[in-house]
């Protein structure tokens, strides 16, 4: 089953607010086994998101808008959907009194505008809106299923799992799941992972993607089957063979951070850490604490000196360009001592300040977890 996700809102477009919806539906609906072929966002325009609904009905089983239900004159979800299905606008009665009750013992009056948010194409079946005041739309137009929920994230997340997950279950008759591994990679580039595995990348069944992101490489394995123990067997030979391939590049799984597998090292050798931090400003010892303050004793940035652990991380200031083109390459030289011993690395990052501190940070995170790792 094919359902398209179309996201309604100008301040999106614009970029004055993430589009953290369009990720979450799209994540829940593969999670639920459906495809998801295209996302869109439109803004605050009626002609324009008509013809984005129209375009998602010729190509989708069903779709899930997010945003454009709330009480102004912006807010034109429900009104293109009537337009869509070639229905009128009609009010639900109960739910209009609902509202007019709850605003009035809020503010002491009611201004029409709000009782837009009981209004439905003819047809429809209203939501419940269980954090808010917005009823959903579920609206079937020439065998396609089409809905609106809110776009405020805690009222859209309630209503999707709650209302609409559901109704695309019976719909669809689907049994399958959805089932990914993400393998973590860290010291390996790119292409270098691209031309390692390139022929895993052929499967369709479980499939192999990857993406980068923090100097690190991600490859993610996806498998569809109607049981969440059926699907891990399909994961199981594609992640073992890409372990054989990248051997220690492979260095977390799933929701495991390097951050994380610090912590977890350090307890488990009693041990703490401190930092000294120039190139990084702190931001290695933050990281650490966030997951664990337990483990961590203290940063001093720039001259300072750090409170005394048993592993101490150094990193040194920004070095000067080594490139005489236009490309900028600037070196930070880090070095982790432990109860085991010691490990100097340099590393050259290209960009401006932000971006080598970004990348400075990451690589004293994984010099800290090798070292923990030589140190067993």
């Amino acid at each position: 089953m094919i359902v398209e996700v179309i996201s309604v809102g100008t301040e999106l477009l614009i970029g004055q607010i993430a589009n953290t919806n369009a990720a979450f539906v799209g994540a829940r609906l593969a999670e639920e086994g459906f495809d998801a072929n295209f996302q869109v966002t439109v803004g605050d325009n009626l002609d324009r998101l008509i013809s984005a609904i129209g375009d998602a009905i010729a190509r989708a089983d069903a779709i899930v808008l997010t945003g454009g239900i709330g009480p102004t004159q912006d807010d034109l979800t429900r009104e293109a959907m009537a337009q869509v299905a070639g229905r009128l606008m009609v009010r639900d009665p109960e739910h209009a009194a609902w509202i007019e009750s709850r605003v009035r013992n809020q503010s002491g009056s009611v201004n029409p505008s709000v009782l837009r948010m009981a209004d439905l194409p003819e047809g429809a079946e209203g939501l419940p809106n269980a954090n808010g005041v917005a009823l959903g739309v579920a609206l079937e137009h020439e065998g396609k299923w089409i809905f609106a929920v809110p776009g405020v994230p805690v009222e859209m997340r309630a209503m999707l799992d709650g209302e609409v997950i559901p109704r695309l279950r019976r719909m669809s008759g689907e049994t399958s799941i959805l089932r990914s591994r993400l393998l973590r990679t860290w010291g390996v580039g790119e292409s270098r992972v691209a031309e390692t595995l390139h022929d895993l990348f052929e499967s369709a069944n479980p499939s192999v993607a990857f993406l980068i992101s923090d100097m690190e490489v991600k490859i993610r394995i996806s498998a569809k089957a109607v049981a969440l123990a059926a699907a891990d067997a399909l994961i199981a030979p594609v992640e073992n063979e890409i372990r054989a391939r990248l051997g220690d590049a492979v260095f977390g799984v799933d929701e495991e951070t390097v951050e994380s597998i610090v912590v977890t090292s350090l307890h488990d050798r009693g041990w703490t850490i401190a930092t000294s931090e120039v190139a990084t400003l702190g931001q290695v010892g933050a990281r650490i604490a966030i997951v664990e303050k337990d483990v961590f004793q203290g940063s001093a940035i720039g001259a300072g000196r750090p409170p005394p652990a048993e592993v101490m991380l150094t990193v040194g200031p920004i070095g000067p360009d080594l490139d005489s083109g236009p490309r900028t390459t600037r070196r930070v030289e880090m070095e982790v001592t432990t109860p085991a011993g010691g490990t100097t690395r340099g590393f050259d990052f290209g960009g401006d300040d932000e971006r080598v501190r970004s990348f400075a940070t990451i690589a004293a995170l994984h010099v800290i977890r090798l070292a923990l790792e030589a140190a067993r």
